[in-house]
């Protein structure tokens, strides 16, 4: 069983790019229902927790028969929908402990752990059968109080289930086959490289090439990719079932777009704003961060030796993503650790900046030619560092 540590980042912790916005399908319900079975289940309640960014909103289950649910979803809050998951009971003011439903599946002998879940069609349906409790105190949960959110500590209390394939191309199912697709994880540490697991994607795509999971798992791990191409090869695998939503344009915008956008964001100082990138000649690194963010405030030492190193040569930005109440918090740790190089801030327009430079997570740094191509590259990573320092033609290296 992988440790909590793992499962609760990949289902609890949320990516930074949400969709704002979604291209109508072809076809598209009033409303889609998801049935839920679950064999001796020890409760009698169940939800369905919509926790994409921006939304976080809990929809309850009709309780049909003995173990048997029925939730029902609006097409307008599906349609943009890219993290659920099944909930007995949810954190909130008067309840510190939340009952999260997981599935058990094995392969090759080892067990996966599923959380997510979703829709594929009008009418999707889980079955499971209940194994055991796991109790993990003190976690956190992210919640929504008077129109705010909030962190409460509580106690996390999962709930494990079976999964009982009925449909191998439900929801569900494909995301039993690989829950971390295109996170380029290998779960079953079987040691793989990155061509291997391209490969898995790529076969995995072909085999469930109508899956909406698929696609919309593909359109924001765009940066954990090597290439376009890579991109291109998976995705030119997936049907046209879901090629009319958010996520296919947005896959398609990443694959027709090689030139950085060079656009104006407001600086530190009162009423002025500048261009990201000032000198074209030069190579620009772009890193987008935050206060809140602690592994981008780890990176900062990193950063600022390769301003030590190249930084005759390479000009750094900062570009922070913090909201309004953030935009202080930040400057105040530009103050304290000394950064020499420029910061711009990207409010009001976050969420814009997040689509419009595919970013995923932070820190996210964009390395930008001085012909304007651009490459995500990621100084924490000494290959990268080392290739970054090459670029500039420097043969010093960091240790």
């Amino acid at each position: 069983m992988k440790s909590l540590k793992i499962i609760f980042v990949l289902i609890i912790s949320v990516h930074l790019l949400r969709p704002q916005k979604s291209i109508a399908q072809t076809f598209e319900p009033n409303t889609y229902k998801l049935y839920v079975q679950l064999i001796n289940a020890p409760f009698d309640s169940l939800y369905l927790h919509d926790y994409t960014e921006g939304k976080n909103i809990l929809y309850s289950g009709k309780k049909i028969k003995d173990f048997f649910w029925e939730i029902t979803i609006p097409s307008k809050d599906i349609s943009n929908s890219e993290n659920m998951m099944l909930l007995a009971s949810p954190f909130g003011p008067n309840n510190k402990t939340q009952k999260m439903i997981r599935f058990i599946t094995e392969k090759n002998g080892k067990k996966n752990i599923v959380v997510g879940v979703g829709v594929e069609d009008e009418y999707s349906y889980i079955y499971g059968e209940f194994l055991e409790s796991n109790f993990y105190p003190k976690e956190g949960a992210l919640i929504k109080i008077n129109k705010t959110d909030s962190t409460i500590i509580g106690d996390l209390l999962c709930l494990d289930f079976k999964l009982i394939v009925k449909d191998v191309n439900s929801d569900i199912s494909v995301r039993s086959q690989d829950p971390v697709f295109s996170l380029f994880i290998d779960l079953d540490e079987e040691k793989m490289n990155y061509d291997s697991i391209l490969n898995s994607y790529i076969e995995h795509a072909k085999k469930y090439s109508d899956s909406r999971f698929l696609m919309s798992s593909l359109s924001r791990m765009l940066g954990r990719y090597k290439s376009k191409s890579d991109v291109k090869k998976v995705y030119e695998n997936l049907s046209q079932k879901h090629k009319k939503t958010f996520w296919a344009d947005r896959i398609e915008m990443f694959l027709n777009n090689s030139k950085f956008i060079n656009r104006t964001l407001p600086t530190d100082r009162e009423n002025t704003n500048e261009y990201i990138i000032q000198n074209e000649s030069k190579y620009n690194l772009i890193i987008f961060s935050a206060s809140w963010c602690l592994p981008c405030i780890e990176e900062i030492p990193l950063l600022k030796q390769v301003y030590k190193d190249i930084g005759k040569d390479l000009i750094l930005t900062f570009i922070s993503l913090d909201d309004a109440k953030g935009i202080a918090l930040y400057k105040d740790l530009m103050l304290r650790n000394n950064i020499p190089w420029r910061t711009l801030f990207a409010y009001p327009d976050v969420e814009k900046i997040k689509q419009q430079y595919f970013i995923e997570g932070i820190p996210h740094s964009i390395l930008v030619y001085p012909n304007q191509d651009m490459e995500v590259i990621d100084v924490r990573r000494e290959k990268e560092r080392n290739k970054l320092y090459a670029y500039l033609k420097v043969n010093e290296k960091i240790e």
